[in-house]
């Protein structure tokens, strides 16, 4: 799709946009707001789209209701109507994403101590203990959610989570004991879609990044950075509400054009709206799986899907 295409298919869903919203929207940056300029221009030219007013100016396609879709932007579901815009088929099938979670949960069944079972561990600790927020389960739960990590990976050599001992972890976990962010906590991928819940997810990861930022340095002149990787499968382990964007999983939404991989609010939309598409499939999996004792949140079913892909396209690579 060009971008002449992206941007009147945006005006079509959205009705009225700024050129940083449209910039945003196909980009997920403002950098590129010279070029979507010069685009509308030329759509303006063409009279197939409409200018109105300055400082920001908004664009619509001709033909547009500007009365009736200003009311439209106020809306919640307006808002998350930008996401929606699919640039190219999408590759993967229900049936396939069954098979490649099966498989996936099939491998955390063979070992009974398995690294794979350190998300339910860490997870369940999290629902056992949502409403609890006394020294004695936050350091509790620190301990779950640094071993977790480590056995996922992120206590790796060049990671500032090495020179650290597990109570680094208690200003996270008094972060995500808020009541403010109950809703993420298993949360569905319908609701995952709506505008509200993905500024919340925003939020947090940012309050987060922020926090650990705020820690003693690990490396001379180095920011303790947390990257998106570490942020996601901290929010994956803790309240189950976003898929971990590691490397596997980034590769494989991309390959089958669920997103771009990159972690924002559009991505994040993508793989919800993928679960919503094939909701009937995926709930009645999630039930199946849950029957081990503990409650599979949407987003961790995507996880194990997009994982398992690269995982399978990796090993034929050797």
């Amino acid at each position: 799709m060009s971008q002449r295409d992206k941007i009147l298919a945006l005006l079509r869903v959205n009705g009225i946009m700024t050129q940083a919203e449209l910039a945003e929207a196909i980009y997920q940056d403002n950098l590129h707001m010279s070029n979507i300029y010069n685009a509308l221009m030329l759509l303006v030219k063409d009279d197939l789209v409409i200018r109105l007013g300055a400082y920001p100016a908004k664009y619509a396609l001709c033909g547009t209701d500007v009365h009736q879709q200003n009311g439209l932007q106020k809306s919640s579901h307006a808002e998350t109507r930008q996401y929606q815009v699919q640039q190219e088929e999408i590759t993967m099938s229900a049936e396939c994403a069954v098979g490649l979670i099966l498989e996936y949960f099939h491998a955390t069944e063979v070992d009974r101590h398995g690294r794979y079972l350190s998300w339910e561990h860490c997870y369940q600790a999290f629902l056992e203990n949502r409403n609890k927020t006394d020294d004695q389960t936050v350091d509790y739960l620190a301990l779950h959610l640094a071993f977790y990590l480590a056995s996922w990976g992120m206590y790796r050599g060049s990671s500032f989570l090495l020179q650290k001992d597990y109570k680094v972890h208690i200003p996270i976990i008094q972060i995500i004991q808020e009541k403010r962010y109950y809703p993420l906590c298993g949360i569905s991928a319908e609701e995952l879609r709506k505008e509200e819940n993905l500024h919340l997810l925003g939020e947090i990861g940012s309050r987060i990044r922020k926090c650990y930022a705020e820690e003693r340095s690990s490396f001379a002149d180095e920011v303790n950075h947390a990257t998106d990787t570490l942020i996601t499968k901290i929010l994956l382990g803790t309240l189950g509400c976003v898929p971990a964007y590691d490397r596997y999983y980034m590769q494989a939404v991309k390959k089958h054009h669920i997103s771009n991989g990159k972690y924002n609010k559009k991505s994040v939309y993508g793989v919800a709206k993928f679960y919503c598409d094939n909701l009937d499939v995926f709930e009645k999996l999630r039930q199946e799986l849950s029957k081990r004792g503990i409650e599979y949140p949407p987003m961790k079913l995507m996880d194990m899907c997009f994982w398992q892909d690269a995982y399978l396209d990796d090993l034929k690579q050797k």
